[in-house]
């Protein structure tokens, strides 16, 4: 697995990808967008804020689908940072394609040097696989972490010069 990144490194910013923890399928009367976090999720969201803040990688700003239990999963991760950290939810990242990953990305990451981006599957693993150059799974809660060195996002290519330096998913902690 990749080395923990260094996050003192000035010039470094991180974009943290996720993957929103498992969701509850029971009440089919719900919308997709509806649906809430089941219990495993409700389990697996602070774990992996719990990891993020161990390898010192709590985001400054999330960036977040606007879906049920994407919001729930981040509720659930700022529980456990025990501080508030800046989020904005967005529409266009429920089930977003890489593309449109990119272009809110490049548009609200504003100056945050660690960067979340909280979405859904197919998009956000193929925007992960594009970006480390290979195959990544994104199970669901599971984290991708990449170090940069830009200005600015909207620097940010998907093919550009990202290091995957962290990669973790809630069964293997």
């Amino acid at each position: 697995m990749p080395k923990a990144p260094q996050p003192s490194a000035a010039s470094s910013r991180y974009l943290i990808l996720m993957r929103h923890a498992k969701s509850d399928w029971s009440d089919m009367s719900l919308s997709d967008h509806e649906r809430p976090l089941n219990d495993r999720g409700s389990r697996d969201a602070p774990r992996m804020a719990r990891w993020l803040q161990e390898t010192e990688l709590v985001p400054d700003l999330v960036l977040c689908s606007d879906s049920q239990r994407t919001r729930e999963t981040f509720g659930l991760m700022q529980q456990e940072w025990g501080t508030d950290v800046e989020v904005s939810y967005s529409k266009a990242l429920y089930l977003a394609a890489p593309e449109a990953i990119l272009r809110t990305i490049h548009s609200d990451g504003c100056g945050a040097r660690r960067l979340m981006l909280l979405a859904h599957n197919p998009g956000i693993t193929h925007f992960v696989s594009k970006l480390a150059g290979q195959a990544v799974e994104m199970p669901t809660a599971a984290v991708a972490v990449f170090q940069l060195a830009l200005d600015d996002w909207s620097q940010l290519k998907m093919g550009g010069s990202a290091t995957l330096v962290q990669y973790m998913r809630p069964k293997a902690l």
